[in-house]
């Protein structure tokens, strides 16, 4: 191995050591935050103690419910510390420390948010309850593939088509994709996305295996205590077990790691894939064009691109830098959005606006509502491009 690459993997190695970390040290941030509920509390005078007191009793069951997410946090980094798990993506056990050493290694709130949204995800993705969240935006998707691309049927031994989805997230809209029967395969940048995906596609045995307390985390927008500290089960339907209309299909599913661009612009995609899904996905670009060229690149001709989302650029505030150069972010509008997607070869043929929450707790007096984008192309040749903005413009 030469110099520059061990660099790399040294590179890779510590940023995942870090996600290690972070979920090694979930409980612990948790468990202050629930402290400073109780050092609030103390310093109420004594009479509105007393119209409070019930808080005591949330306070003992809001450690529990971070207890209950511990656990799932550790049993599920547990399955990767064996001799069998590939030395760079074996997780260490957790560093016992001290009160001093513990201030020396705490986990940045950058990656406290992001254990936390794990959990969130794990709700919206795999909880009976994030149904109707789910059907807003995986429904949409789900219908143009069928209608576009018609999986076999239980009776029929032709063709599976092949369906990429990027930013696949914790894996559900991959599943879903599959067990119509599609030859479905997910792309996921994030480790802290890998890990718990993993877990819950290869470990969970039945339905609602686990159960996590995804909104213990803030005490602001409840309705009630309950509500807060409110369980939920997952996965409500585990994927040694999915069935559509009470019958199993043959579909098949496979998870890619890595950065889109990296993974699927090279010569073997080209052409290879039947349908690529993009669900709020296409705003985490630093460039959304150069993933308009790989989806392109990847779609074979008749081929389509489905997408749902908003454009809420991930990049656009805090970039950071990259060395001594500001860190790369381009925000586009919807019009550019598809007269780029145009001038690549993809041929807008829908675009419609639906509303869509995303990982909201159903219960909150809070609720971010996104009008999303709606947007079905087809791949045409080069003789094809130019042709189809104006076209998707004056369709009703």
């Amino acid at each position: 191995m030469d110099g520059a690459k061990a660099e790399e993997v040294e590179q890779e190695r510590a940023a995942f050591l870090k996600i290690c970390r972070a979920f090694q040290g979930y409980a612990a941030d948790a468990a202050e935050e629930v402290h400073r509920w109780e050092r609030m509390f103390e310093r109420l005078p004594p009479a509105h103690q007393s119209l409070l007191a019930h808080h005591r009793d949330k306070h003992v069951e809001a450690y529990r419910c971070v207890g209950r997410n511990d656990k799932f946090l550790s049993d599920m980094l547990a399955t990767y510390m064996g001799d069998d798990v590939p030395p760079h993506l074996r997780v260490p056990p957790a560093e016992k420390t001290d009160g001093v050493s513990r201030a020396l290694h705490r986990v940045a709130p950058v990656d406290v948010e992001k254990v936390r949204y794990v959990l969130k995800n794990l709700a919206r993705d795999w909880s009976a309850e994030a149904a109707g969240e789910r059907e807003q935006s995986h429904g949409p998707i789900i219908r143009e593939l069928t209608a576009r691309h018609p999986p076999p049927g239980p009776d029929r031994d032709v063709y599976s088509p092949r369906v990429l989805v990027p930013g696949a997230g914790l894996g559900r809209l991959v599943m879903e994709i599959a067990r119509r029967g599609y030859q479905a395969e997910g792309n996921e940048f994030s480790y802290y996305m890998l890990l718990t995906s993993s877990y819950i596609l290869n470990h969970a045995s039945r339905a609602n295996k686990w159960i996590i307390h995804p909104w213990v985390h803030s005490n602001c927008n409840h309705q009630s205590d309950a509500d807060q500290l409110a369980a939920v089960h997952i996965p409500d339907v585990p994927a040694c077990d999915a069935i559509v209309d009470g019958a199993r299909v043959g579909g098949s599913m496979s998870m890619c790691a890595g950065d889109f661009v990296e993974c699927y612009g090279d010569e073997q995609n080209f052409g290879a894939w039947d349908a690529v899904c993009t669900c709020f996905f296409i705003d985490t670009a630093h460039n959304v064009v150069q993933y308009l060229e790989t989806i392109a690149s990847c779609l074979r001709p008749g081929g389509t691109w489905i997408n749902f989302g908003p454009l809420l650029y991930h990049w656009a505030e805090g970039a950071g830098y990259v060395g001594d150069e500001e860190e790369l972010s381009v925000e586009m509008s919807l019009d550019d959005v598809c007269a780029a997607a145009n001038s690549v070869g993809l041929r807008i043929e829908t675009r419609e606006m639906a509303e869509a929450r995303y990982t909201s707790d159903a219960r909150s007096m809070l609720q971010t509502v996104y009008n999303c984008a709606l947007l079905v192309a087809v791949k045409v040749g080069d003789e094809g491009k130019g042709e189809g903005e104006s076209k998707a413009k004056a369709s009703p």
